[in-house]
């Protein structure tokens, strides 16, 4: 498989809920939180470990919270690939992080660059 991937991911086991919006059949919305686990990050994107499958393309509301930081962050991110594992009904999920209104994702970029390293480099050169 060619490698994709514009950063470099740092290996990350954190909770992580994602904001999915389901319709009943009478037509109305309700928010569902599917709570799961992170796998890796980077930048631009993580992948999860989810116990329900989420569509390729489908773009979702993410709040990622770590144990070493008590801050939450807000994201939106599209869901790139899927894949099912041998645990029945278990799935990995890889996002990608959108720059987008009223998130976090300036704060994200400049945590995940801190954590992996990557800021103290730049700031060295």
């Amino acid at each position: 498989m060619d490698e994709k991937r514009k950063n470099p991911r740092s290996n990350r086991q954190e909770d992580v809920y994602i904001e999915v919006m389901t319709q009943n059949e009478e037509g109305d919305y309700a928010k569902k939180i599917i709570g799961c686990e992170s796998v890796d990050v980077s930048r631009e994107g993580l992948r999860l470990y989810v116990h329900e499958r989420i569509v390729q393309g489908t773009i979702l509301d993410l709040c990622m919270s770590f144990r070493d930081n008590p801050e939450k962050f807000y994201l939106t991110a599209e869901v790139k690939w899927s894949k099912p594992l041998v645990d029945e009904g278990w799935y990995f999920i890889g996002f990608e992080v959108y720059e987008a209104d009223n998130t976090d994702f300036e704060k994200w970029f400049d945590w995940v660059d801190q954590f992996s390293g990557l800021k103290q480099q730049s700031e060295s050169k």
